[in-house]
């Protein structure tokens, strides 16, 4: 394998997937690590970056630190949280170990694994997880785990230990060894993490998805369902005691891993009840969207309002130019909500959820909300071509508005 990681061929074809991802993702001109060197700097010299970062990793070059950047969350752009970016040299080392041993890693991943991983994307775990739900939730029992922090603690000499028992060749492991004892660049200091791993590349989502498989299988064996995306599992029983000792063993084991679950997300109960899991929100056989979802919604909403003392024709403009906006506009985000929650059963929240937009949206055109001018508001958004959420919601699941 060592031969196949560090030839010429799999080091161009790493090169050309970085090359391919980036255009996708419209990062040539964006994205740098600490080198803050760009892809489009490689325009002319592209052969001898290749040969570089292949020459490097068969001497097993230390990795150059990853660039660790505080960005707003998505969820909540108030908060922050990390990220690394690896010079891009080092992203082609990582990309050309990843193509070599994903098949090796496949092999060893369970079934219910979906996370990360070619043909196997979350979004089919949370239509697993929902068909399950559907069918059995008045008899079932759930217990549901999300890790804390999961890639920030992986205990570095227990995943590596992992990654001896199923790679013989040491110089293999040696190559992993680089990428999993690397250094970060955060606030003008070079360090080590002594735990954790520095994301960023491909690869190390292998290595996260490996350091919990083996009680991917021990579970999975124990109960009728059992699921898990990265740090979210859930498991579903008809025996509440059953549930009960597993949970306390698998805490223990996940103790023993040097990790800890998040107990606010903890749920251990009847899959009647209210609980979480992968974006959605369930409830006595209801599949909802989750009341933060919501919330961030309407709170990004209530943005327009902030123009609502404007012009009756200054209005218009600004709200017909909303709706111009490819990819921000209100048609679109309906759509993409519904797309990309599509378990969602919920039809009366979403028709709520719908009914708040229009209603953020009346007080903006009339400054205050009422009966008449929410009917007002039908006849003006005649020219607007608005459509509702809850008529995409209706298209979506009945094909018919």
């Amino acid at each position: 394998m060592l031969e196949q990681i560090l030839s010429a061929a799999n080091f161009e074809l790493a090169y050309l997937k970085i090359v391919e991802q980036f255009a996708l993702d419209r990062k040539n001109w964006q994205y740098h690590g600490l080198d803050n060197l760009l892809l489009t700097d490689y325009d002319l010299s592209s052969g001898e970056l290749i040969a570089t970062a292949q020459l490097e990793l068969r001497q097993k070059k230390a990795i150059e630190p990853a660039l660790a950047l505080k960005i707003p969350k998505k969820s909540n752009p108030a908060k922050f949280r990390e990220i690394f970016i690896y010079n891009l040299k080092e992203r082609v080392k990582a990309q050309a170990i990843y193509q070599a041993v994903l098949p090796v890693f496949e092999s060893r991943f369970s079934d219910r694994l979906f996370s990360y991983r070619p043909g196997k994307p979350p979004y089919l775990a949370a239509k697993n997880f929902g068909r399950r739900y559907r069918s059995h939730f008045k008899s079932d029992q759930a217990l549901i785990l999300d890790l804390e922090n999961y890639s920030d603690l992986i205990d570095k000499d227990i995943l590596f230990a992992q990654l001896q028992g199923i790679f013989t060749e040491v110089e293999v492991l040696e190559l992993l060894r680089l990428f999993i004892y690397n250094q970060v660049y955060r606030e003008g200091i070079i360090s080590q993490p002594t735990k954790g791993l520095v994301q960023g590349v491909p690869l190390i989502a292998l290595f996260a998805n490996l350091y919990l498989t083996d009680l991917d299988f021990k579970y999975q064996s124990q109960v009728p369902f059992y699921i898990r995306v990265g740090d979210d599992i859930a498991l579903l029983d008809q025996r509440s005691d059953k549930l009960a000792r597993i949970k306390a063993e698998f805490i223990s084991d996940l103790e023993a891993k040097k990790l800890t679950v998040n107990t606010r997300k903890l749920f251990l109960g009847s899959a009647q009840d209210q609980f979480s899991f992968l974006g959605y929100s369930f409830n006595n056989g209801l599949i909802s969207l989750e009341p933060s979802f919501v919330r961030k919604l309407e709170l990004g909403w209530k943005q327009i309002l902030v123009h609502k003392h404007l012009s009756e024709s200054q209005k218009d403009r600004l709200f017909r130019k909303k709706l111009a906006e490819p990819k921000n506009n209100y048609n679109f985000q309906f759509a993409k909500i519904i797309k990309d929650k599509p378990q969602v059963n919920d039809s009366g929240q979403l028709e709520k959820v719908s009914e708040s937009f229009f209603r953020i949206l009346t007080r903006f055109f009339y400054i205050t909300y009422s009966s008449r001018h929410r009917r007002l508001l039908v006849d003006r958004l005649n020219q607007f071509g608005l459509k509702s959420l809850y008529s995409y919601y209706k298209k979506f699941h009945y094909e018919r508005d």
